[in-house]
């Protein structure tokens, strides 16, 4: 049974509410004093270009602070010397040529378990508003989940976090690893919180850690980042006996 957990991590959306509720009591603080102590012209253009500045450093940071940072929980140990191979895989990545470059790199591991973060855009991620990304990070797990096993490789996957890092190391809790793959597609697709995720990825682990680009299902001629319904459209659905559990 594939496995998909829902488990949501409000940390950078609560950090989201109280910049901008910071910057809202700042401003208004700043409107009323301005209001009581009436300005020249001068005054009211200086006032402009201060809540402006404030609103610039609050976006920033809304979108800055909350994206590096990542705590590793303790990993999962095996209580035997098997090989295992945790895949973290980008949602755009082609289920055919993702199980290919899974199975070539096997090198004897007896189980693999694939993690497929939710790849959002920047709006979206401020927004949370994630459920159609959320949908088709979940078709990439399940159907390249279903083509392992049906090459007779025991595989396991869940849908991670809008963090690739925090969904790596969430895996690596549970499920024992003893190396890590990345697996992304084309640099030209490749999604804003992946940019250098190799070495911060190893920086978070002990693991041997890895990187492959994977074909993507993304047409190479388009420019622009389709939409969930659009990403849906363009996939061959899950098959039937690809059930899941959700918690």
């Amino acid at each position: 049974m594939v496995e998909i957990r829902q488990r949501r991590n409000w940390g950078a959306k609560t950090n989201a509410a109280l910049i901008f509720a910071s910057i809202a009591a700042v401003l208004a603080i700043a409107a009323l004093v301005t209001v009581v102590i009436d300005p020249p012209a001068l005054g009211w253009v200086g006032f402009a270009i201060a809540s402006a500045l404030v609103v610039g450093l609050g976006v920033a940071a809304t979108l800055l602070i909350p994206r590096i940072r990542v705590s590793a929980a303790k990993p999962a140990v095996a209580s035997d010397e098997d090989w295992r191979m945790l895949v973290v895989a980008d949602a755009y990545c082609g289920e055919d040529a993702l199980r290919n470059e899974i199975v070539s790199r096997l090198d004897g591991a007896v189980a693999v378990h694939l993690v497929v973060p939710v790849r959002v855009s920047h709006l979206h991620f401020l927004a949370n508003d994630e459920a159609e990304e959320r949908r088709v990070a979940e078709e990439t797990m399940l159907i390249t989940v279903g083509l392992l096993r049906r090459s007779g490789i025991p595989a396991t996957g869940n849908v991670g976090s809008d963090k690739p890092l925090e969904s790596m190391t969430d895996a690596l809790a549970t499920f024992p690893a003893t190396r890590v793959l990345l697996a992304l597609p084309p640099a030209e697709e490749s999604y804003w919180l992946e940019r250098d995720l190799l070495p911060k990825a190893r920086a978070l682990t002990d693991l041997p850690v890895t990187q492959a680009t994977v074909a993507s299902t993304q047409p190479a001629d388009s420019r622009r980042e389709p939409s969930g319904g659009e990403r849906a459209r363009q996939r061959a659905p899950a098959t039937a006996d690809q059930t899941h559990t959700k918690e």
